[in-house]
């Protein structure tokens, strides 16, 4: 997650009250709750913008912008998850340790941190507050949630599980940092990462592997999948080639969406051509039942050059009702995601392994 910097709100006029309340992410209702608030109904046909463009003409304080601000900057976002393997056995006290200087540390710069111990899972729950300069003024600051937990595998060895981007990363790595303080031998984290793997074939045959090996659970179907070509770079000095190389067409990414994108003839033009996956949406279905629902999981590596920064998540869960999968959706329970997370911590594994 890069660091976005732009213009900071200083003074709240018209018309940034009307960006603020007009952007595509603020829905109707919410605009109406602003009126009503303000002794204001507002009939059902009346649109959006209209909406936007009366409310932005009323006369507002600090607290109404305050009100706004808070309304506003709550961002919807399910992060993806990432997860380390540690090196080195550690104890649950030292994880512990860890977590509450970490805590400590956060704290005082103006986060909120829970910790949570239940068995052998260590849980921090962390609120804070990501600002984008480039968002319309109201909407700059945007809280947020993170975790970092750390939970037994199956052979009883602890692994870290947190939130994937900058602010958690930076977290987790001071968890580490403040459990090495007190060990004579540092632990390490061992992360997916196809880095030392420059065929872009081999790439490429990491997520077939790992969309079919999710344990339990019967592949259905890639939905979407993110090819990448890394830029040609000059491999002489001189600008007279990097003219012409610049003057190639050059197309880095390219998506392809719908059902069983990876059997199609198109991809392996695209695997050809020298491009790789670096993201793969897929479904799954549990072997335990015909009747259970569908899963819709996601994995990708957020540093596509490098193939670095594996990330997943359990998007939705499609309801299966009366013999046959439909157009609903639900999100996944607390404990099917566990369940899942852990799956496809294995099969990343595995993957791994077979390019060995």
């Amino acid at each position: 997650m890069k660091a976005r910097f732009g213009p900071s709100l200083y003074f709240a006029s018209d018309k940034v009250i009307f960006d603020a309340i007009n952007h595509s992410q603020v829905n109707t209702d919410l605009i109406r709750e602003l009126l009503f608030e303000r002794g204001i109904i507002s009939s059902p046909k009346t649109t959006k913008y209209e909406l936007a463009q009366y409310f932005s003409r009323l006369t507002a304080d600090y607290f109404d912008h305050l009100n706004i601000g808070n309304k506003l900057g709550k961002v919807a976002k399910r992060e993806r998850i990432t997860y380390a393997e540690i090196s080195d056995t550690v104890t649950k006290q030292e994880i512990l340790d860890g977590l509450s200087s970490v805590k400590a540390t956060l704290e005082a710069q103006g986060n909120r941190v829970t910790l949570e111990v239940s068995g052998d899972r260590l849980l921090a729950k962390i609120e804070y507050e990501y600002i984008d300069y480039t968002e319309v003024e109201f909407r700059q600051v945007q809280p947020r949630d993170a975790i970092i937990e750390f939970l037994t595998d199956s052979a009883g060895q602890y692994v870290a599980r947190s939130t994937q981007n900058t602010f958690t990363d930076i977290a987790v790595d001071q968890v580490f940092s403040a459990i090495n303080l007190a060990r004579e031998k540092p632990v390490k984290q061992n992360r997916i990462s196809l880095e030392g793997y420059a065929d872009p074939a081999v790439r490429t045959k990491f997520f077939q592997t790992l969309i079919k090996s999710i344990g339990n659970h019967n592949f259905v179907t890639v939905t979407e999948a993110f090819c990448y070509k890394p830029r040609i770079k000059a491999s002489v000095n001189g600008d007279e080639k990097e003219s012409e190389l610049e003057d190639q067409p050059n197309v880095v990414r390219v998506t392809l969406k719908g059902t069983g994108v990876t059997k199609s003839f198109v991809i392996d033009e695209l695997y050809e051509k020298g491009y790789y996956i670096v993201k793969v949406v897929w479904r799954v279905k549990p072997t335990s039942s015909m009747d259970a629902d569908i899963f819709e999981l996601e994995a990708q590596f957020g540093e596509p050059d490098s193939c670095t920064g594996f990330s997943y998540q359990a998007r939705i869960a499609l309801i299966f009702e009366n013999g046959k999968i439909t157009d609903k959706k639900r999100l996944p329970k607390n404990d099917e995601q566990d369940n899942i997370f852990r799956l496809i911590e294995a099969a990343a594994k595995i993957a791994l392994a077979t390019l060995e």
